[in-house]
């Protein structure tokens, strides 16, 4: 267990978390959705408290009390008051530590989990990134979507949620952070004792995953636009040159100045929305560009994509794309000092990945040194070769004998 804390004199309430550094990604086959629908089981109730209890202790401390679970973690976190501190970390514990797993309430909370899942599907962009995911990874476990696998699901019973958790806690990181008015010996107080019976070791490693590129296209009933996302291999965390992508990202999607965005949007009018993202994770990474436009107009927003991609790998990008880019991440680094949860977020990612706490002077200095050649390096590597992908509306369905149908075929 890591304790970190950051106090900031003046605030009137701190935000809490505990992150066990285990995701959907360290599954095994059979346990495909089990992180997830551990996540629900966690607020069904403890050994102690049951879940309408523990939901009447959470408003009391103003419900902000949640969790959520991505590939590479399990989060537990909460803002409260200061003098409410103690009580919401005791509760955050008591949710991570004793989960009850009570028969009645794990069927009831698989019903939800599929319902959730029918939610997502019902999304096409979260569909079409989802599908997307499982072609460039393949067959492991990063291309599984977080909520899960269906037939996992269906089967998951006590006796395997409830090893499975045990597990997790055994060989899994687990950090502690707080942010806002709160004194670190008191929170290393609270995690001794809350923690003491808990062992906490190293992760085990898993198979270290190869992107694969190609091209694919589908036709889905309930799409209405052409879902076009093109993905390439990004970096992992602690890479030397992760803040660098994170310009390049910037500068080809990342915002209203970006090429895309411009070149798309503004100037051609092909795409309402738009954009590049770049994903980091502990040893790999995804850089995405997604564009949604009318089914009729996929061919020119994929040359308009391939344009800018094009101009971007031949001369990399100008001074002026450099200035603004820097400044603007700059600007949202400083800004985001200003909020006690991102703040706690940055430190709890800092120590999973890095194993160590980066100051904000040092990032600033990192990011005021990257320059355009390196920015260019970056993208012919990850764009030479990419992997494309369309979901395309479905196919209107022609009434048989109607004149219009040789043509429209």
């Amino acid at each position: 267990m890591t304790v970190i804390s950051e106090r900031l004199p003046g605030r009137r309430s701190v935000a809490l978390s505990l992150t066990v550094g285990n995701g959907s990604r360290d599954q095994t086959p059979g346990e495909n959705g089990f992180a997830h629908l551990l996540e629900h089981m966690l607020f069904k109730g403890s050994t102690t408290r049951d879940g309408d209890t523990l939901n009447a202790a959470m408003e009391l401390l103003g419900g902000t009390i949640n969790a959520f679970t991505d590939r590479e973690s399990t989060v537990l976190h909460g803002t409260v008051l200061a003098e409410d501190a103690a009580e919401a970390f005791a509760l955050l514990t008591e949710l991570l530590m004793k989960p009850r797993f009570d028969h009645a309430d794990l069927r009831l909370e698989k019903r939800v989990v599929a319902q959730e899942a029918a939610m997502a599907a019902e999304d096409v962009e979260d569909w079409a990134q989802e599908r997307a995911l499982a072609e460039i990874w393949g067959d492991h476990p990063l291309a599984w979507p977080v909520l899960g696998d269906a037939h996992c699901i269906r089967t998951a019973n006590r006796q395997r949620l409830q090893a499975y958790h045990q597990r997790i806690l055994a060989e899994s990181p687990l950090v502690v952070t707080a942010v806002g008015e709160v004194e670190h010996a008191a929170l290393c107080a609270w995690g001794e004792a809350a923690f003491q019976r808990a062992r906490h070791g190293a992760r085990v490693a898993g198979p270290i995953p190869r992107f694969h590129g190609g091209r694919k296209r589908l036709r889905r009933a309930q799409a209405q636009q052409a879902h076009l996302i093109w993905m390439a291999p990004g970096c992992r965390v602690a890479a030397e040159d992760h803040l660098a992508y994170v310009v390049a990202n910037a500068i080809l999607g990342g915002g209203t100045a970006s090429y895309l965005f411009r070149e798309l949007r503004e100037k051609r009018g092909l795409a309402y929305q738009v954009f590049s993202h770049l994903e980091a994770l502990r040893d790999c990474g995804e850089w995405t560009l997604y564009a949604a436009t009318p089914g009729a107009q996929e061919t020119q927003a994929t040359e308009a994509m391939a344009e800018v991609l094009a101009m971007l790998l031949e001369r990399g990008p100008t001074e002026e794309d450099m200035a603004w880019a820097k400044r603007s991440l700059r600007i949202q680094l400083l800004l985001g000092q200003e909020d006690a949860e991102i703040r706690m977020n940055r430190l709890t990612r800092q120590w999973l990945y890095l194993g160590r706490l980066v100051p904000v002077e040092e990032s600033l200095q990192t990011l005021a040194a990257v320059d355009a050649d390196t920015v260019l390096r970056i993208l012919r590597a990850a764009w030479t070769e990419h992997f494309e992908w369309v979901c395309l509306p479905a196919r209107p369905r022609l009434r048989k004998n109607d004149p219009s149908s040789d043509a429209a075929c």
